[in-house]
């Protein structure tokens, strides 16, 4: 017959002392689990970022009646879409400054992206920036557009990158660096397309792979600037463009893909309603 062994027994203390270590290990791995899903929460809704064009629960799209012509009219705050300052715009000419340039400070970045239907794109963490004019923007993320939304002389590139930056008052900059169709692999590019959702409303996030869009920008940063607005809804004005003028060649494959997942999503060009063009180049 089993005798229990009293308490003060050594069989007892080391009971005693092992229930404590295994209530100790559940309690341990429940607070890991518990801060693993409040990361991953936590990621999440940072996921998307700062992106105003993020609007799920408005659809919108770039054609039919839910396409350019019909923005304003899908939401109320969609009513910048009928602004006089819009983007994308046809650059031609532009009064010539002198050379200020545009100073890029990107970091790299561990590849986190969405495909939310329209377009692909990429979450960026805090500490990479773009210093123009004396001022500091915080690079938030960068999407593309096929083929190109700005057009330099009536032309569009094959497709255009934008890279979203905002600074501590909310003003917001976007650099447009055309692509052109050509057949030079790049290795951010690879990344990306290696792990792109090819449905709409998945997401990607690699902790191991990492990206730098400094290897998205071309060799020479001469650009046009003018002030117009997000080329998406909710079209929000007041936004600073720095629209390169040397394009980015890449491989065919890149822009034959990304037609493949997302297909044409470049709103029409918007006139200039007098607003001056600036160009600034190195001589």
């Amino acid at each position: 017959m089993y005798l229990a062994p009293k308490a003060g027994s050594a069989a007892g203390a080391y009971r005693a002392s092992r229930c404590v270590q295994v209530c100790a290990a559940g309690v341990f791995a429940s607070l890991i689990a518990l801060s693993t899903n409040l990361w991953a929460w936590s990621w999440q809704d940072s996921f998307f970022g700062p992106n105003e064009s993020r609007q799920p629960d408005i659809p919108w799209s770039y054609q039919g009646k839910t396409g350019p012509d019909h923005w304003d009219t899908l939401a109320a705050e969609f009513a910048d879409c009928k602004g006089e300052q819009q983007s994308p715009v046809d650059l031609r000419g532009g009064r010539q400054l002198s050379y200020s340039p545009l100073t890029f400070r990107y970091r790299s970045n561990p590849l986190s992206m969405v495909n939310d239907g329209r377009s692909v794109r990429i979450d960026y963490l805090p500490g990479s920036y773009l210093i123009a004019g004396g001022r500091q923007y915080e690079l938030t993320g960068f999407h593309f557009h096929l083929p190109g939304e700005h057009r330099i002389n009536g032309r569009a590139a094959d497709m255009e990158i934008q890279l979203v930056h905002r600074d501590r008052r909310g003003r917001q900059a976007v650099v447009a660096v055309p692509i052109k169709a050509g057949r030079r692999m790049n290795s951010t590019l690879s990344r990306i397309w290696d792990k792109m959702p090819p449905i709409g409303g998945q997401s990607y996030y690699g902790r191991q792979v990492g990206i730098n869009p400094m290897f998205l920008l071309p060799a020479r940063h001469d650009y046009y600037t003018y002030v117009g607005s997000l080329t998406e809804p909710p079209c929000t004005e007041g936004v600073e463009w720095f629209v390169l003028t040397e394009p980015l060649e890449v491989d065919y494959s890149y822009i034959h893909r990304l037609a493949q997942v997302v297909g044409s999503n470049a709103r029409p060009v918007q006139p200039l309603n007098g607003r001056p063009v600036l160009k600034v180049s190195r001589r």
